[in-house]
């Protein structure tokens, strides 16, 4: 099984700055979206370390036989502890970042980060960046928000549409860098022939509704039109805040050596 990509990220029609980065290596089987925080460029740079550190980390770490450099979690699988460790050790580098340049003492980083072997998908993530699975059936959200709204919504204080509106829709619970204990998710499922899988940034789910991300992928020739058209659409409904999208399929065949795309 091998898995084709195709990502790209877009300003929107607000920020003066992109923040966000992504990494894509099909090699690998690593997509990664980072939306960076803090302002002033800060959070362009919170987000690069993000996709640099796990990059390099899930490089490393394809043979099994290396010193582990963090607790091993035995309740999750080989892939499950890369992914979790990667961004742990993501969140030290953005903090040792601040450290060295105490200008950028706000930034921090969400990330979801999707690692395939074979036809199965390891996710991780940390704040309000998503993955949703897409087949011709329909659209599932897999990830929770780490946001105030979802933590309402998962209450029953506020629904779903009430959270897209709210006023407190951008305040996220958790974040890379951020300091304190990270509570990073991870889940591991199957990816059939027929789904793909999409990782976003706030700025797109922010703008646009899973029913018109479905419609829009459903109807596009390819993955890479995909992507363009998804990003269009946010910037149609004002494009907010910056626009990462990566979209991702499973494809019989041999994997193709591993490569540094970012």
């Amino acid at each position: 099984m091998r898995w084709v990509a195709a990502g790209r990220s877009d300003v929107g029609c607000v920020r003066k700055h992109n923040e966000d980065s992504l990494h894509l290596d099909p090699g690998l089987g690593l997509f990664v979206v980072a939306d960076g925080l803090g302002g002033h460029a800060a959070g362009e740079v919170a987000s690069r370390i993000v996709v640099d550190r796990v990059a390099s980390f899930v490089s490393q770490t394809i043979e099994k036989d290396r010193t582990w450099p963090l607790e091993y979690d035995v309740n999750l699988s080989y892939d499950g502890n890369r992914l979790k460790v990667a961004l742990l050790l993501s969140d030290q580098a953005i903090a040792e970042d601040i450290r060295n340049n105490p200008e950028r003492e706000t930034m921090g980083s969400t990330v979801v980060a999707g690692l395939f072997h074979g036809s199965k998908v390891t996710l991780a993530h940390v704040g309000d960046s998503r993955a949703y699975r897409i087949d011709p059936e329909g659209i599932v959200q897999l990830t929770r928000d780490h946001s105030w709204v979802a933590e309402q919504v998962a209450n029953g204080i506020l629904t779903p549409s009430e959270a897209r509106i709210h006023p407190f829709r951008n305040v996220i619970t958790q974040a890379l860098g951020n300091g304190g204990e990270l509570d990073v998710a991870i889940q591991e499922f199957e990816l059939g022939e027929m789904d793909r899988l999409l990782l976003c940034s706030d700025g797109l789910s922010g703008m646009i509704n899973d029913s018109e991300i479905f419609e829009i992928v459903h109807q596009s020739a390819s993955l890479d039109e995909a992507v363009d058209q998804l990003i269009e659409a946010a910037k149609e409904n004002g494009g907010e805040d910056n626009i990462t999208v990566i979209l991702v399929r499973p494809e019989p065949g041999e994997v193709v050596p591993s490569g540094d795309n970012a």
